[in-house]
């Protein structure tokens, strides 16, 4: 039985639908980003085939994203991950997991808990509505080892939302970069890769 690798995306959430209504009215489509561009995400689904079971669950309305929505879909996924599945989230797929795993620990604990780009509260840039957080520090009992991915240069999460999960998980480890912005970057992520096939 192969492991299992379950990665999280990330979305946008709002605290009204008056304000999702406006920053979709007010929004500005380039056609390249219309085109079919791979992402790491599904290029780790690729390189990982055949070592891993990799799940890549379509959260509800990521436009949108509502947590009590997430949550209520996750808890359908929860079921058939096992103790050695390595759970990876980017940016409100990170809170996201950070926030249900805290609220909900795993009967037993994960074999890695892998954040990239996380925001936690107040200091982002955007509205995080639900998904916002106060304390994580039951999260280190969802999993074996959580690790960090942040970029000192991204323009989306500040650098600085990394202290607030260290201060509630001091064992968690930080794999920092100063080059990667908000992780949107194409393929490949090979640090993320080596984090993954060398659990």
């Amino acid at each position: 039985m192969k492991p299992q690798l379950c990665i999280i995306h990330g979305g946008n959430p709002f605290d009204t639908q008056a304000d999702y209504l406006a920053a979709l009215a007010e929004q500005t489509v380039a056609y390249d980003r219309l085109l079919y561009t791979p992402d790491w995400k599904s290029w780790l689904g690729a390189e990982l085939s055949d070592t891993h079971d990799v799940l890549l669950p379509s959260m509800p309305n990521k436009q949108n994203a509502q947590y009590e929505e997430w949550a209520t879909y996750f808890s359908k996924i929860l079921p058939f991950l096992r103790p050695d599945a390595i759970l990876v989230g980017h940016s409100l797929g990170s809170i996201f997991l950070a926030k249900y795993l805290s609220e909900h620990l795993p009967e037993k604990p994960f074999k890695k808990l892998i954040l990239v780009a996380a925001p936690y509260n107040h200091a982002s840039s955007e509205s995080l509505a639900a998904f916002s957080l106060t304390d994580v520090s039951a999260l280190s009992q969802a999993a074996e080892s959580i690790h960090l991915f942040y970029s000192t240069d991204d323009p989306v999460v500040p650098f600085e939302e990394m202290w607030s999960f260290q201060k509630d998980l001091p064992n968690a480890i930080a794999h920092v970069f100063d080059d990667r912005q908000h992780f949107n970057t194409l393929p490949p992520f090979t640090e993320l890769y080596e984090e993954i096939v060398n659990s």
